[in-house]
């Protein structure tokens, strides 16, 4: 009997030992949990809009270069700044992002890609709400993505900005799929969001600002997201390429999604006609919006 009592104390012991909290399980803040969250996320991403542009378009005194495009040096900080307490259950996030690039620009149509490199300081913020929709021992501790805003490219060179984006619009057809004319408006992730399918006809609207501008046109505008070849187009207002009504201030472009199995980020680019005018001034000046929209399960 003592030693059957002995073994039952050992059991008893070895029992208890393995419900004590493996201390490598760390438990993550809200704070963790939340930017964990955000960073995993495919929605609340925002796209560095480098890559290739399209020389189309011309204008009075300024054309496209023959060669230009934006090129990714760094993906700087990340600032994630909570607006409220997560304690309630529900957070508004502001998050920045700060990104450096060169703009590649060649102007001699002489067959020969040479360009020059002018520097680029962009940030970009976006506002995101999540709530907490489960437990701790959920995913994220149980925070899901519920909104966001779109993402909202600025200077962050110290030149002044501009140009700026100041309203925006997915059609699929002539079925108006989304639309933006504040940037701090926010849309349900789950059902406020453009849904594109692969294979069908859309077309990006928007319309621009030029606070001060020297050339005509001013600014060129263009679209960002899953079109043919190269992933930013040239947007126009003169009736052509799915615009509807030239000269009206809406710039359009229009194009058949292509096949993928992600989301995309689709995004309106103006970059000021002075930026592309010479190779050689620092005065890279551009905005942008851009949204994620979903394709369909």
């Amino acid at each position: 009997m003592k030693n059957f009592a002995a073994a039952a104390s050992v059991l008893v012991l070895v029992l208890a030992a393995g419900c004590v909290e493996d201390p490598s399980e760390e438990v993550l803040s809200d704070q963790e949990n939340i930017e964990d969250l955000i960073e995993n996320s495919s929605v609340a991403g925002m796209d560095p809009l480098d890559g290739r542009g399209e020389s189309q378009g011309k204008g009075d005194t300024v054309e496209p270069p023959e060669h230009w495009w934006r090129e990714l040096v760094s993906e700087g900080s990340v600032e994630v700044i909570m607006e409220n307490d997560p304690e309630a259950g529900i957070c508004t996030l502001t998050v920045r992002h700060q990104l450096a690039a060169e703009f590649n620009i060649d102007l001699s149509d002489d067959g020969v890609i040479n360009p020059a490199q002018k520097p680029i300081s962009d940030q970009r913020t976006r506002r995101l709400i999540v709530e907490r929709t489960g437990s701790q021992s959920d995913p994220y501790g149980g925070w899901e993505l519920t909104h966001i805003t779109p993402a909202q490219f600025s200077l962050d060179s110290g030149l002044e900005q501009e140009v700026y984006v100041s309203s925006m619009a997915v059609y699929s057809g002539d079925q108006l799929l989304w639309e933006c004319s504040d940037p701090e408006t926010f849309y349900s992730v789950e059902d406020g969001l453009p849904v594109l399918e692969p294979g069908t006809s859309v077309r990006l609207e928007a319309q621009v600002l030029h606070t001060a501008p020297l050339y005509e046109p001013a600014c060129f505008v263009f679209a960002h997201g899953p079109c043919p070849l190269w992933p930013r187009h040239w947007m126009n207002d003169s009736g052509l390429w799915g615009d509807r009504v030239a000269g009206d201030g809406i710039y359009s472009y229009e194009w058949y999604v292509e096949a993928s199995s992600d989301h995309w980020f689709v995004a309106v680019d103006v970059i000021d006609a002075e930026t592309m005018n010479d190779e050689t001034q620092d005065d890279y000046d551009s905005g942008a919006w851009g949204i994620m929209a979903l394709r369909s399960q």
